[in-house]
């Protein structure tokens, strides 16, 4: 039993004539009789009494009528779901990012689209699996600070600095900024080695050779801030400051400390096209934010 056929049936019904509906639906009358009476072999029914004057349903016909409806309207909304989905037009988009991402960048980004922005949930992960998460569906798009495998498209949406954030008190605070050479010169408070940050600023100390004291090793940036504004250290992070800390930029031979957060997405997926143009915005969010990426 075939859709098409079905909306013949219904535009029969609803015009009155097979003369009418073959030109409604652009088949020729003979033909269209052909399929109504196919269907109705399929069907094992009756569907119309046939004889002088209008074509009327039979009392099988009347009964099969809101079926036949049925059906045709859940296909129809079928197809412009799908045809939505290819599109990518209006589709709500999850993103799976890390914790500091995801509360200094993707939130400030969807309060920015207002009404009309696409990201409508977020699911927060440690940096190291984010990418991994796009495999099993749990979201749209990912964030991280590695760039992803080659099975997934990406783009890169920024830099970020690296800060060195200190209390009040603490003998950096009057400087505008530290080298990372003073990094390996005090205590300082890191985040775990699954952190993105933490691989950058050990990157670049192996690059340098230098070395540093890592007197608190912390698994969430705030408990880090935490311990850096009760005067334990400097921690080092790219969140924004809290508990009063300032925010200093660390510089290296060639420019400052930066993070690079790529946007990753699966080429398969249906809204690819959609989750593209998404992330193009937010590139230029970050740019506003962070400034261009190198």
């Amino acid at each position: 039993m075939e859709l098409r056929v079905l909306e013949y049936f219904l535009s029969i019904v609803d015009l009155g004539s097979v003369t009418a509906a073959s030109q409604e639906v652009h088949v020729t009358q003979p033909s269209l009789s052909r399929q109504i009476r196919q269907l109705e072999h399929e069907l094992g029914l009756t569907l119309f009494r046939r004889g002088e004057g209008a074509l009327r349903l039979s009392p099988a016909g009347r009964a099969f009528l809101p079926v036949a409806r049925d059906l045709v309207a859940r296909a129809r909304l079928a197809r412009d779901t799908a045809r939505s989905m290819a599109s990518g037009a209006g589709i709500p988009l999850t993103v799976i990012a890390p914790a500091t991402t995801v509360t200094d960048v993707v939130a400030p980004f969807i309060v920015a689209g207002g009404p009309q922005g696409q990201i409508v949930d977020v699911v927060e992960a440690s940096p190291h699996g984010v990418y991994a998460a796009l495999t099993v569906g749990q979201a749209d798009f990912a964030i991280g600070t590695r760039p992803p495998g080659s099975e997934l498209e990406y783009v890169v949406l920024a830099q970020a600095p690296v800060w060195a954030q200190v209390a009040p008190d603490h003998p950096w605070a009057g400087r505008d900024r530290v080298r990372l050479a003073d990094i390996s010169s005090g205590p300082v408070i890191v985040m775990d080695e699954l952190h993105g940050v933490r691989r950058v600023l050990d990157e670049a100390a192996a690059k340098a050779g230098l070395g540093y004291d890592a007197a608190h090793v912390a698994r969430a940036p705030a408990v880090a801030q935490a311990l850096a504004a009760a005067g334990k250290g400097a921690c080092i992070l790219s969140d924004d400051p809290r508990f009063g800390l300032r925010s200093l930029p660390i510089d290296l031979a060639d420019g400052p400390l930066l993070v690079t957060l790529f946007g990753a997405w699966d080429p398969t997926h249906y809204a690819a096209s959609q989750i593209r143009a998404c992330l193009d915005d937010l590139a230029r969010f970050c740019r506003e934010l962070f400034g261009p990426a190198g």
